[in-house]
């Protein structure tokens, strides 16, 4: 679940950094607008404090989509189904999440850009904040926890608070209907969480045993976020990157770069 934090931040920078309208060549009804946003030169300390601007000014904006784009909204944030598959130590099986709901991204804000630009390759740092992220839905696991096997299944409440996210990304640039695009080839990334309280039921048949295996949840959260991450980035990094560049699809880079030898 965490990647979407990550995802997110990085996907309104590409849906947003267009600042004029395309050129005449192309058709600019199926690239993202937005006409009163700075344009960005090339050196690299002032593209980065560009771009975090940008981003800034955009992730609030955003909240509500873009429907001729099909940019659907983000606060909340729906994810339809996801799972995840864990193998660690005494902890082995699948959790499955459906219908979820994510709030808080409207309120994310950039702390720190950092940008390299060499040739048609880009690299790109970010790291972003979030006083509070918000996640409710559904959930069904099939878990083995040493010798007990334990198929729970029940409704989630996930809140998280001071969520700061570092992502690292590197990219190309390539030409497509006269215009300039970013493609990554990965993306890395990395959220630091405050604090983090769990809400749930239908882990045990008796609710005294639901509570009390969240309590332990609650006290210990930080050794259990501390091994679900890395664990379950096999699964959530192919599907990031591959949502990253179907963002920036709709994103014309030369149109918010000043120096024309950019395009």
């Amino acid at each position: 679940m965490n990647y979407l934090i990550g995802l997110l931040c990085l996907c309104l920078v590409a849906l947003g950094v267009k600042a004029v309208p395309a050129p005449a060549q192309a058709d600019s009804s199926k690239y993202f607008s937005a006409n009163d946003l700075p344009k960005c030169a090339t050196d690299e300390d002032q593209l980065a404090d560009c771009i975090k601007e940008i981003f800034n000014t955009l992730t609030p904006r955003l909240k509500d989509g873009n429907p001729k784009l099909r940019i659907p909204p983000y606060e909340p944030l729906h994810l339809n189904r996801t799972s995840f598959q864990y193998s660690s130590g005494t902890v082995n099986g699948r959790i499955t999440v459906r219908n979820a709901k994510i709030y808080g991204f409207a309120a994310n804000t950039a702390k720190e850009v950092k940008i390299e630009l060499n040739g048609d390759k880009v690299k790109l740092n970010l790291i972003t904040f979030m006083p509070k992220m918000n996640i409710v839905g559904s959930y069904k696991a099939d878990l083995q926890v040493n010798q007990l096997h334990l198929k729970p299944k029940g409704e989630f409440n996930v809140t998280l608070k001071d969520v700061e996210t570092a992502t690292r990304t590197e990219g190309e640039l390539y030409k497509k209907d006269g215009h300039r695009f970013l493609r990554l080839s990965n993306i890395d990334t990395a959220p630091k969480i405050g604090d983090l309280k769990i809400k749930a039921n239908g882990i045990f048949a008796d609710p005294e045993l639901d509570e009390l295996a969240l309590n332990v949840a609650n006290q210990y959260w930080r050794d259990i976020y501390g091994i679900m991450l890395p664990e379950t980035r096999q699964f959530w990094q192919p599907l990031l990157l591959r949502m990253f560049n179907e963002a920036l699809e709709l994103v014309p880079i030369d149109q918010f770069i000043v120096d024309e030898s950019f395009n």
